[in-house]
């Protein structure tokens, strides 16, 4: 089973190569970038339970949004993946104005998650436009990752 890293545009017949690279490194890129997102997030919650003595109570959220991001990347695409993505990030927003309300504390590290999750959620859009431009589809991905 090949891994989405080693794909190549011989695997999609009829694929540009050039803008397959493109894609493809858009792809690697937003994972990438995912993982930034989640260690930077997972140290300043770390950092704000030391000084607080109080845990964020949105981390398992942020950490499913980025196990969404991932999946979608490195397996077939499944048209739900959107739909998850935007009601954890709904949730994720209703979870801290009413933590905010309750508490009066201001998070500033789920914040941040929030802004930087809606910036992987659009850089996903983009690479999934990308993708349909390319023609190819969920089946095709699934197909050459077993090859």
């Amino acid at each position: 089973m090949k891994k989405f890293k080693n794909l190549v545009a011989s695997d999609f017949p009829g694929v540009n190569a050039q803008r397959f690279g493109e894609w493809k490194a858009a792809i690697m890129r937003m994972k990438g970038n995912v993982y930034i997102v989640l260690i930077l997030y997972l140290v300043l919650n770390t950092k704000s339970y030391g000084s607080t003595g109080n845990i964020i109570y949105d981390t398992p959220i942020v950490i499913l949004i980025g196990i969404l991001f991932l999946s979608q990347q490195s397996r077939f695409v499944s048209e739900k993946h959107s739909t998850y993505i935007i009601v954890s990030l709904g949730f994720l927003i209703l979870l801290n104005i009413i933590l905010v309300y309750v508490t009066g504390r201001f998070v500033g590290e789920s914040l941040i998650a929030i802004v930087a999750l809606f910036w992987l959620y659009n850089q996903n859009q983009k690479n999934g436009r990308l993708q349909k431009e390319l023609g190819i589809d969920g089946a095709a991905i699934k197909r050459a990752l077993v090859k």
